[in-house]
């Protein structure tokens, strides 16, 4: 969780960006509140964000020098400026102090959320390099073996990357087949069974204990890594000498997975690659062992998983979708009829979990075969098929997600769904016609509790998409057109009647009085209040 603290002279706006910043659902705290610099530099010594956003107009020490010297004493954070000047002389002085962005009031919730989510995954990936760094560095200062995992992991990961091992060279020359097994342990955290907090090394000692050991026992060489950035993987690369038969890795494995699961009470779940007769083929085995271990969103977690003609599955490509399927597909979506595809959808999908044999590729290749046809279909039977179902790298980075093989057939059933209710609204919007009729919406139900989700599932659209097309066409965003249509309302009730405050937010669709306040003011430089007096003065 990245923490972050707001400075900003006036309460009502900050309380309004802290409300903003809650709303977005990422993964950032607020630890601290300041209206002033010198507030905020003590702020930044106690609290040690990683994120300030602050004002630069501010008593006893504005946001510029507040900045400047936050930076002589604290290097690691990121600072975001929010001012109501749009003046090229701060934003200039902002660049010079190596501020990450400078923003204009009233702030926007899209640019928020797109300003926080960059700098968290830019903080993280900073993290991350700083950690992978530190951690590898003091590995190499505590010792050779754990610097040797290190190279190890690179070895398996890189391309082209050549490792001085006396255990990959020894392997090398006795044996004639090699390949990679990947042991995926499922998450644990401590205490753990019998092992007690500060024990992790204890525990992972016992693993690796039980692996290596079963594997000398059954006379199989090889090395074992433990993968230095994904801390749940280990990895054996082996080598089979004359003789010796792959069978009795796959028994070897029954025995560690037994000993682990059962001793250890942890969840293991393996993927043995396919093997190659030369040690620097390895790197395509450890790929595609780590692939089958995603079999276990379709069989299941504990369990061994073998590659078993895989190689020549992918080699072999073909569409799982043939062309009976298609036209029942085409006959059964043009006639409305969503029943017939949802149980076609679970019969096919439930086919490949049923089998045995299959792999979660496979499921990869339906979603896509299947993504592929209904652009098809939608572009034959109604404009923009990308505003139904988004595009296909929405599909794509979706699929890297998922953990249960009922998401699959759920995320296809959405996408008939919603290009049956299209179909079935075929006189109303359809293709760039609906962000006409969204906003046209908008404009008659603004006071009710809207969002993207709501708009997506009574349009039949993609939320992705159709917020980006949104903006496209209108320069701004679905949640800043929606705020605009109820800040003009809100601003003509209070002219018009006698309302309380609290209420004529209530009309126009926010609950919260105190944020209805904060954007109120945003937009008109005053409180409703104040705009009310003003406006009958």
């Amino acid at each position: 969780m990245m923490k972050l603290i707001v400075l900003d002279d006036e309460p009502i706006i900050r309380q309004g960006i802290v409300h903003k910043i809650r709303q977005t659902g990422l993964p950032v705290s607020v630890v601290g509140e300041a209206g002033d610099g010198l507030s905020g530099l003590e702020l930044i010594r106690t609290a040690q964000p990683d994120i300030v956003i602050t004002d630069i107009q501010m008593p006893a020490l504005n946001g510029l020098e507040f900045i400047r010297m936050a930076k002589e004493t604290e290097a690691r954070a990121e600072y975001v400026i929010l001012s109501g000047y749009d003046d090229f002389e701060y934003a200039k002085q902002a660049i010079k102090y190596g501020v990450s962005h400078y923003l204009l009031k009233p702030l926007e919730d899209n640019e928020l959320f797109e300003v926080l989510s960059g700098l968290i995954e830019r903080k993280e990936t900073e993290n991350n390099r700083v950690q992978m760094v530190e951690s590898l560095k003091a590995l190499a200062e505590s010792s050779h073996e754990t610097a040797r995992q290190g190279a190890l992991t690179r070895f398996l990961q890189e391309e082209d990357v050549s490792v001085e091992d006396g255990a990959l060279d020894t392997l090398a020359q006795d044996c004639v087949s090699f390949t990679a097994v990947v042991l995926r342990l499922e998450p644990f955290g401590l205490p753990h069974h019998s092992f007690g907090a500060g024990e992790e090394d204890l525990l992972w000692f016992a693993v690796k204990n039980i692996v290596t050991e079963r594997f000398g026992t059954g006379g199989i060489q090889g090395v074992l890594v433990h993968h230095s950035l994904h801390r749940f993987e280990l990895v054996y690369v082996l080598g089979l000498g004359q003789g010796q038969e792959r069978s009795a890795v796959s028994s070897i494995l029954e025995v560690i997975s037994y000993g682990i699961r059962n001793y250890l009470k942890l969840g293991l779940t393996v993927g043995i690659g396919p093997y190659h007769d030369k040690l620097k083929k390895v790197q395509e085995s450890y790929r595609e062992a780590k692939q089958l271990t995603k079999n276990a969103i379709l069989h299941g977690a504990n369990r061994i998983y073998s590659a078993n003609g895989m190689s020549a599955m992918l080699a072999n490509r073909k569409s799982i979708i043939g062309k009976e399927d298609i036209k029942m597909l085409e006959d059964w979506l043009k006639k409305l009829e969503t029943d017939k595809v949802y149980r076609w959808l679970e019969r096919r999908i439930g086919s490949i979990v049923q089998d045995p044999n299959s792999a979660y590729v496979q499921a990869e290749w339906f979603c896509v075969d299947l993504y592929l046809f209904f652009n098809r279909f939608l572009l034959s039977n109604a404009a923009d098929a990308e505003w139904t179902i988004g595009e296909m790298d929405d599909l794509l980075r979706w699929l890297q997600q998922v953990t249960d093989w009922h998401e699959i057939a759920e995320r296809m059933n959405g996408f008939a769904r919603n290009i049956v209710g299209l179909l079935s609204r075929r006189d109303e919007a359809t293709g760039k016609e609906i962000a006409e009729a969204v906003k046209a919406y908008i404009d008659i139900h603004f006071a009710e509790q809207l969002s993207l989700q709501s708009i997506a599932e009574r349009f039949y659209i993609h939320p992705n998409y159709f917020s980006k097309r949104f903006k496209e066409k209108y320069g701004e965003s679905f949640i800043d057109y929606l705020t605009s249509v109820r800040m003009r309302a809100a601003a003509e009730l209070l002219r018009d009647t006698e309302l309380k405050v609290h209420q004529i937010g209530e009309r126009v669709g926010f609950e919260d009085p105190a944020y209805f306040g904060s954007v109120f003011r945003k937009r008109y430089g005053e409180t409703p209040k104040q705009y009310r007096e003003n406006s009958t003065s």
